[in-house]
């Protein structure tokens, strides 16, 4: 019985020095970590020298600044990245951002910037000289005014997106007849109009059309306005509504 009461103080000393010395190796190691970060965070060596951004055609540099709260001089490990792409975020031209530090002075900020597909009729920014634009995907965001169509009306999100989702098709179809559009007349959903170099075109509903019936289209319109140019024929309008697939007819006016 004694040598079992011997071995039980025994183990338990044994677990409480155990304990003992884990809790202050633990002590130790919290004291000496906030002592290393405390000495980081107030270290000359790690102040920021330069905010990098890359990425940027048409966002302007000092725009991008004036939503993030990171300053020269500042301790390089005292930005809040997260919190920098939050607010990087509320620029809705730009769709994506990666931030990370360049230790040990340089934050570099790189940024997908939203391409435009179309500009949307009378939405200007007059004290910035920036127009309202339009994606692929709907969002829109104000930028630099560029050579690229100019939707009018479709006011209604359903229209607008219909006549987007066109615009997008047109691109993959036939990219030089879409740099061709000068502005798409949204106002009529049953009667969207599109004005080119040559002549309006008066095309009608664009939201149930396929790439495949578009590019036939495209190409038996191009067909048409060859054979009326090369026989210098005058013409204000073509429409477009009667032909499927390429085929039955059209109405030049």
């Amino acid at each position: 019985m004694r040598v079992r009461r011997w071995r039980k103080r025994i183990l338990w000393r044994r677990r409480f020095f155990g304990v003992l010395k884990l809790t202050l190796l633990l002590v130790t190691l919290l004291f000496s970590g906030y002592g290393i970060y405390n000495s980081l965070i107030h270290s000359a060596y790690f102040k920021i020298e330069e905010v990098r951004i890359e990425g940027n055609h048409d966002i302007n540099r000092k725009d991008i600044l004036s939503v993030l709260d990171i300053k020269k001089g500042e301790n390089i490990f005292k930005v809040k990245l997260r919190q920098a792409r939050k607010e990087l975020r509320s620029l809705e031209q730009i769709k994506d951002i990666d931030i990370h530090r360049d230790f040990p002075d340089k934050i570099v900020l790189k940024i997908t910037e939203r391409v435009p597909i179309a500009q949307l009729e009378g939405e200007e920014n007059v004290h910035s000289n920036k127009v309202k634009l339009i994606d692929k995907t709907g969002i829109t965001f104000f930028g630099k005014a560029r050579k690229i169509p100019k939707i009018l009306g479709a006011k209604d999100s359903l229209v607008r997106k219909e006549v987007v989702n066109f615009l997008a098709k047109v691109m993959v179809v036939d990219f030089r007849f879409y740099k061709k559009i000068s502005y798409i007349d949204g106002n009529n959903p049953r009667k969207i109009k599109l004005k080119i170099d040559q002549a309006l075109l008066i095309w009608g509903p664009v939201g149930k059309e396929t790439e495949t019936e578009l590019e036939k289209k495209l190409t038996y319109l191009n067909l048409v306005l060859k054979d009326l140019l090369k026989n210098s024929k005058t013409f204000n309008y073509i429409d477009l509504r009667l032909l499927r697939d390429g085929k039955r007819e059209i109405i030049v006016g």
